[in-house]
């Protein structure tokens, strides 16, 4: 995949709602420059006014996530894989898209930084979802602290990784409190 397939394609398709584009492999680059994939998402958040649901992966840097913060305004639902420079990405996110509801974080390398500079827009969104990511269970206690109506959970399946950091983190909001129906390797925070 290329920046200029992905500009052309928001250029003839600037109605999409919708955009998915799974680039297999890691971190990969545009196939023809090697540059990251930055230009490209970039444009189907400038140039597609309507689009309300994005996944990405692939080499994205912050740049990428300052355009999805600045132009993806409608964005209720973002999904992220193998992307992401530092924790600034996440920040831009959280801080331009108002209507974001869902956001899926993939093998990031978003840390407690990134996790917590959503706390004044978790509430308004149905859930984080964060797995293989840089997370401590030191951060996400503290998100645990600071958002008590969020139900924040730490999920486990690998008993071999390190006890102080995060597999996965699911937080949503929840007025009943804890769920009581969890396997044994989920604990809420």
């Amino acid at each position: 995949m290329t920046n200029k397939a992905v500009v052309t394609m928001s250029q003839n398709c600037s109605k999409l709602a919708s955009f998915r584009l799974c680039i297999m492999g890691r971190h990969q680059p545009d196939h023809l420059t090697g540059e990251p994939m930055d230009e490209g998402f970039g444009a189907i958040v400038r140039n597609c006014k309507s689009l309300t649901r994005l996944a990405v992966s692939g080499l994205l840097t912050d740049k990428a996530f300052q355009y999805v913060g600045t132009y993806g305004k409608r964005l209720e639902t973002l999904s992220v894989a193998f992307a992401g420079e530092s924790d600034l990405s996440m920040k831009y996110v959280l801080d331009g898209c108002k209507n974001l509801r869902k956001l899926e974080i993939r093998d990031s390398p978003f840390g407690d930084v990134a996790l917590l500079s959503g706390l004044h827009h978790y509430e308004s969104m149905r859930f984080l979802w964060m797995s293989d990511c840089r997370l401590t269970l030191q951060g996400c206690t503290e998100l645990a602290k600071k958002m008590p109506r969020l139900n924040v959970e730490r999920i486990r399946e690998n008993e071999s990784n390190d006890v102080c950091l995060v597999e996965k983190l699911y937080a949503y909001r929840t007025v009943a409190g804890p769920r009581k129906d969890m396997p044994s390797f989920v604990t809420t925070l």
